[in-house]
């Protein structure tokens, strides 16, 4: 799998403003550490034919405080901290303002262990967190996931 970075692809332009978010969606936790949360993720497939593995889940911190929020755009409820396996949740993505910082095009599709398998990723980091080199999270163009995504202007 090659990966080329490009600066703009698929009705989307490096340095963009975008206000992203996604409707609350029922969700099953699937597991707990001492540390995260699992999610079995209703949008994905386990790819058959994959060289690698993926369980069906994406974790979250179970501290609400915890950095790693800067690195996802979803939010969870309840309270990740009071989660436990097999609960029901929310989970979605309150309206976010982000700049896409990178697009990246896989030649095939990336074998990462789940369907579809990605073609297009946009790079972005939320518009409050620019300083932060460590902050930002990849959206897949041709996922399943319901990320809306709207163009804004600058001064809006």
């Amino acid at each position: 799998m090659e990966s080329v970075r490009l600066t703009e692809a698929v009705g989307y332009t490096v340095g963009e403003l975008l206000l992203i978010s996604a409707e609350a969606f029922d969700a099953r936790v699937a597991g707990t550490t001492l540390r995260r949360v699992l999610i079995d993720w209703p949008w994905r497939e386990i790819d058959p034919d994959s060289a690698n593995s993926w369980d069906g889940t994406v974790a979250f911190p179970r501290d609400p405080d915890s950095y790693d929020w800067c690195n996802t755009p979803w939010r969870l409820e309840p309270d990740p901290s009071d989660l436990e396996a097999g609960d029901s949740c929310f989970i979605g993505i309150p309206p976010t303002k982000v700049i896409v910082i990178g697009i990246e095009k896989f030649e095939p599709p990336a074998d990462f262990g789940f369907l579809p398998r990605p073609e297009y990723v946009l790079e972005v980091v939320p518009v409050d967190m620019l300083d932060d080199e460590e902050a930002g999270f990849v959206l897949y163009l041709n996922g399943e996931e319901p990320i809306e995504l709207e163009r804004v202007s600058v001064d809006g």
